[in-house]
């Protein structure tokens, strides 16, 4: 305790769920030391797209959109398959309109779009998602900006570059502490606090780690987040007993393109991705898998269905197929990102020279660069090109034809299922504090954010800003409790 009688906290990890937790404890009078191992905070809101969603904000009433958290939580049950921890979720999204009219008093920059339907996953059935201007940025944007002043206070003591290698207990197993080194470090040191906070995200970027979470069958997926994502909360934590998910669910992130520099790894979609909604364009295009067979419509308005689909092919991978009439008439391009960097012209000349396209003057040329049998993929393509002609599409029941796909040139570009989000992660309490096997809480030691995996809040499904929502508005709950607790060190 310091001398006044106010907590000292250490928060591990900078991201939306740490930043959250460590502003709200030092606005409460805790002081506070956060660590992170990277040389700048944010994590992965840095690439996130930086969706969060809330029921009953003031945007939502200025915009005519009748709605409460209850609705709110129904949409989040149904989209879930009821599947999220109801205690946790509902601790979150019963006060998600609250953090949304926080950002909003913090200046945040809203899209002007916003709140908006979102259908890259499955959709809320109103308008209650919100993102910012320059996405996940604008999230760190405003944190970044109420942090400043407790820096400067010494509210919060920042340490960057800073790797926490160890938990330290006493001898009644309660956390104290943590071991550290730091940049100008030579050796390991120690930090002690009356509470530690784990917030360090997700574990998708150790695929060793993460493969130990997947389905068999999907070892072969993308890594598709920042490469500080190695799991090292959950790891630190399980070493004294926590409790670790493992509830087998992965859904993949569809569209991501692999990086030919990086095996295993995904572009990074804020350069390039595969746009397969079409709520946002028309497909033109076929997808099949390392058959040569079409698996799923391509028109589908369900993102569940082809997601579920695609983790059916082999090797979790398909091929987007087109020809040279596709580039000329698609009014929107197949690749795209979340800057709108990307319009015909790059797309065109992404045909004809990237290395994220395939292409040949014949469909069995194709195939063979594909490793895909040349007469397995001629006769889908004359399958679908009937199909066109007729105007049905008797195999998988797409209704949007727009076009067969004729003449060559023709081209492909492959998309590998990607993992990007963690889905398991320890277990806790509605105090947030790390559980042991049975059941037990770990004394001083909680967990917030994307190390609590997103099955809490999201079931076996997407759910539209159930990440980083949950692990704001549970961090801001979470700093307040723990700078209250003061003298009742039982309490922090």
């Amino acid at each position: 305790m310091t001398a006044a009688g106010a907590p000292t906290l250490i928060v591990v990890g900078g991201g939306g769920g740490g930043l959250c937790t460590a502003i709200t404890a030092a606005q409460h009078g805790a002081t506070v030391h956060l660590l992170d191992k990277q040389e700048q905070l944010g994590g992965m809101l840095h690439i996130a797209n930086g969706e969060f969603s809330g029921a009953g904000s003031r945007r939502q009433r200025e915009h005519g959109i009748d709605d409460d958290p209850r609705r709110h939580f129904d949409d989040v049950l149904r989209i879930s398959h009821g599947k999220v921890d109801r205690e946790l979720a509902w601790m979150s999204v019963s006060a998600q309109g609250e953090t949304v009219d926080w950002l909003d008093d913090l200046g945040f920059q809203f899209d002007p779009a916003t709140p908006g339907l979102i259908h890259g996953h499955e959709v809320y059935s109103v308008p209650r998602t919100y993102w910012g201007v320059e996405h996940g940025r604008s999230v760190l944007r405003v944190l970044l900006e109420q942090l400043a002043p407790l820096l400067e206070s010494g509210r919060i003591v920042l340490h960057l570059r800073t790797a926490v290698t160890g938990l330290l207990t006493d001898s009644a197993g309660r956390v104290t502490g943590v071991r550290v080194q730091g940049p100008a470090d030579t050796a390991e040191r120690q930090l002690t606090a009356d509470a530690v906070v784990l917030a360090t995200g997700g574990y998708d970027a150790d695929a060793a780690l993460r493969n130990q979470f997947l389905p068999a069958h999907c070892s072969s997926v993308l890594i598709g987040c920042l490469d500080h994502a190695t799991g090292d909360g959950l790891v630190m934590a399980r070493e004294l007993g926590a409790a670790v998910s493992a509830d087998g669910i992965f859904l993949p992130v569809m569209g991501l393109i692999p990086d030919p520099g990086r095996p295993g790894h995904a572009v990074d979609y804020r350069e390039a991705f595969v746009e397969l909604a079409p709520a946002y364009r028309t497909p033109y295009e076929i997808w099949v898998n390392k058959r040569g067979e079409r698996f799923v419509p391509e028109d589908t308005t369900s993102p569940e269905l082809r997601e579920r689909t695609l983790l059916e092919q082999p090797d979790v991978t398909m091929h987007v197929v087109f020809d040279q009439a596709a580039v000329d008439a698609a009014p929107v391009p197949l690749i795209r990102n979340p800057g709108g960097d990307w319009d015909s012209d790059r797309f065109a000349r992404a045909c004809r020279d990237s290395p994220w396209v395939t292409r040949a003057d014949t469909l069995p040329g194709l195939a063979r660069k594909l490793g895909v049998d040349p007469a397995a993929l001629e006769s889908t393509v004359n399958d679908y090109n009937a199909a066109v002609a007729a105007g049905a599409d008797p195999h998988l029941g797409r209704t949007v034809l727009p076009a067969p796909i004729g003449a060559g040139p023709f081209y492909a570009v492959t998309s590998v299922a990607a993992s990007i989000l963690s889905r398991d992660g320890l277990r806790v309490n509605t105090d947030l504090s790390v559980l042991t096997e049975s059941g037990e809480p770990i004394p001083g030691l909680y967990a917030v954010g994307e190390v609590l995996g997103n099955n809490v809040f999201a079931g076996d499904n997407y759910v539209g800003g159930m990440s980083i929502t949950p692990a704001m508005t549970l961090g801001r709950h979470l700093g307040a409790r723990l700078a209250a607790a003061g003298h009742d060190r039982s309490a922090a």
